[in-house]
């Protein structure tokens, strides 16, 4: 069975990489800020996991860490939980990578909405977030919509990878 992944080295996409996790803080951000729904996922570590993913030449544990940390600062939680959380769920993606780059990306989407309902789900453990009735639902339909946007997300950093690797 052929893959649909792509060999490139993660020195080859590197600024990429770094200027995804930016914009992914920033869309980060506006949420936070309230410039949109509740309903929008981590944004980084959703990047995060698309990264590990399809780089195997790393492990992303210590770029899991330090955007917790960012996260955390963020999120104004105690320092590290985020880290925690995005350390926990990127050590499941390296463990499950090899296989995950095979499924076709339908198949992918699924495993995204599940490890975001794992994220929220530990979320709602370690922070125990105050749901007002009608942010019930929103807070935990957030995987569903990893569902509808992963095609998307990887589609994007997919054509984005490739040219910066080949030009």
């Amino acid at each position: 069975m052929p893959t649909k992944s792509f060999s490139i080295q993660t020195s080859q996409a590197r600024w990429t990489i770094i200027t995804t996790y930016f914009i992914a803080l920033v869309l980060d951000t506006m949420v936070v800020l309230g410039y949109s729904t509740p309903l929008f996922p981590p944004f980084t570590l959703f990047v995060l996991l698309y990264w590990c993913a399809n780089f195997i030449d790393r492990t992303h544990l210590f770029t899991a860490f330090i955007l917790g940390l960012l996260a955390d600062t963020l999120y104004q939680t105690t320092l590290g939980a985020h880290s925690l959380l995005f350390v926990m769920l990127t050590f499941l993606m390296v463990r499950h990578r090899l296989r995950f780059k095979t499924y076709p990306v339908w198949q992918q989407a699924f495993s995204i909405a599940l490890y975001m309902l794992l994220y929220q789900f530990l979320n709602q453990v370690f922070f125990s977030p105050i749901l007002e009735d009608g942010d019930f639902v929103t807070y935990w339909s957030m995987p569903a919509l990893c569902l509808i946007a992963w095609p998307i997300m990887s589609r994007v950093l997919q054509k984005l990878s490739h040219t910066a690797a080949h030009g």
